[in-house]
């Protein structure tokens, strides 16, 4: 099938002389060429579908014939995170498509050494990283990856986009990993020692925790030093429970109420024993064939701490489509956790039904995925161990258009349609075409920034000051709307017409 659509397409472009799809790759650290780098190339609509071409050491691809439309470019080489453009490139007359400049930046690394007070390597320390990004027009700070330190108590996060990250590390010393299942055998200095929480680059609050702005192929070098300070035993106690191996997981609120791992371990039968917990308010949770949730408050003396679990909590449903109609293939139903921004997808299949298992108990926000022209227009829940969901689906609006500056189309601008319970944004091609589909009915704000990459567009405080320029709209459901917006001033570069192949 692969090849037959390749062939389609490929041939219509023949038939029509086609275009130049044609430019260099370039380290977006550096600026300078990149060589080695295969370049593909595919349409919008069948991104699988792709084309390859390799660099040479100028750097330079070039696709020749290719029929007009829109695609997507991607570059790949080893040692260089994958690189695309912002936006889609628009083949066709009057389009500037052979001068493309693709970045591909290099990986940073964030690596350090986990030390105590006297300066010797902690082992099997939790090591957290953060990244805080834009999520659905919001600000969130999301768990991006975990290590745990070698007996050297080194770490190293590699492979890293350019970004905002906050690091956070947890650990016990290493006298206390001896008792966690053989009980109070040691003295009480070594069972009642722990380490707290400790948040790049040395605090000990999350909210005192230092972002870290990690630029393209940068290597930043983060130590930590812990320091023992008394602490207590926390003997959980499984009620009800069968001798089967559990996992116990003892957590703290870390970087935008992430949890962050301080203890962890697992144990065949109905007991565990934490050893050398510091004082704190903890959430600890017991996974298995059964599952317990328990918010933990630790003091300065041993405790007890009985939990009975249950079946995991489970979520089904189905989507029902107003008027009729069905989903796109690929639709599915998400759900993201109000608070940390976390979510779990469950594809949406036939009939319109879905279903997730070993959903933890939290707030969520349930949204639908990938549904083409249609929004979610109502949902509601019953149930608590296992949660039936109903979801309405309507025909939304379609609202397209071109970003200009000066009668000429600006490519890669981001478009923003903000309202007070639908906000979206999306980039422009380099024909500076937009598009949203399936956008719920109401009042819109329509506007468009050349840059502004990190615009928190959902948050209304920040959106604030472009609501006097913006283009203001009414949207029904299953309405088609062209909306032009146009940049003041006229200061960048503007696309050149592009040249067709003879």
């Amino acid at each position: 099938m692969k090849v037959l659509l390749l062939a389609g397409w490929l041939a219509a472009g023949a038939l029509a002389a086609g275009y130049r799809i044609a430019g260099t790759v370039v380290n977006s650290a550096t600026g300078q060429p990149v060589g080695g780098v295969r370049v593909t190339v595919a349409p919008v609509e069948l991104p699988q579908e792709r084309l390859p071409f390799v660099t040479g050491q100028d750097g330079r691809f070039v696709f020749a014939g290719m029929p007009q439309g829109k695609y997507e470019l991607r570059a790949e080489r080893r040692g260089f995170l994958t690189g695309s453009l912002s936006g889609a490139v628009a083949a066709g007359p009057d389009q500037r498509t052979d001068a493309i400049v693709l970045p591909i930046a290099p990986p940073a690394v964030i690596a350090g050494k986990v030390t105590d007070d006297i300066g010797e390597p902690v082992d099997q320390a939790n090591v957290q990283l953060f990244s805080s990004a834009i999520v659905d027009g919001h600000r969130r700070v999301t768990l991006s990856a975990t290590k745990q330190t070698a007996d050297n108590g080194e770490y190293r996060f590699g492979g890293l986009p350019a970004g905002t990250y906050f690091l956070a590390v947890a650990g016990h010393p290493w006298y206390n990993k001896f008792n966690e299942t053989q009980g109070d055998t040691g003295g009480r200095s070594m069972t009642h020692t722990g380490y707290a929480i400790q948040y790049y680059p040395a605090a000990g609050d999350p909210a005192a925790a230092e972002a870290i702005e990690l630029k393209a192929g940068q290597e930043l070098a983060a130590d930590f030093s812990l320091t023992p300070l008394p602490a207590v035993a926390v003997r959980v106690h499984v009620g009800g429970s069968d001798d089967s191996r559990k996992q116990y997981l003892l957590t703290a609120a870390g970087p935008g109420g992430n949890p962050v791992v301080v203890r962890q371990g697992s144990e065949a039968g109905d007991r565990y024993n934490f050893w050398g917990v510091p004082p704190g308010h903890y959430v600890l949770e017991v996974r298995g064939e059964l599952y317990a949730r328990e918010p933990v408050d630790i003091g300065t003396v041993d405790m007890d701490v009985n939990v009975k679990p249950g079946e995991p909590p489970s979520l089904s449903g189905a989507v029902e489509i107003e008027g009729g109609g069905s989903l796109p293939a690929g639709a599915s139903v998400v759900v993201s956790d109000i608070d940390s921004g976390s979510s779990e997808s469950a594809p949406i299949g036939a009939g319109g039904r879905f279903s997730m298992r070993g959903i933890p108990p939290e707030h969520y926000h349930v949204a639908l995925s990938h549904a083409g022209d249609y929004y979610l227009k109502h949902w509601s829940a019953e149930g608590v161990a296992a949660i039936q969901l109903k979801l309405i689906a309507a025909p939304g609006a379609h609202v397209s258009g071109t970003v200009k500056r000066d009668d000429q189309p600006v490519g890669g601008a981001l478009v923003v349609l903000a309202n007070s319970d639908d906000s979206r944004a999306t980039r422009t091609g380099s024909d500076g075409s937009y598009d949203f589909r399936g956008v719920a009915p109401g009042r819109y704000a329509l506007f468009a920034l050349e840059t502004a990459a990190d615009l928190e567009y959902a948050n209304p405080s920040v959106v604030q000051p472009y609501l006097e320029s913006a283009r203001k709209i009414q949207l029904a459901g299953g309405g088609s709307y062209t909306e032009p917006v146009n940049l003041p001033g006229a200061t960048a570069d503007r696309p050149a017409s592009a040249s067709r192949e003879p």
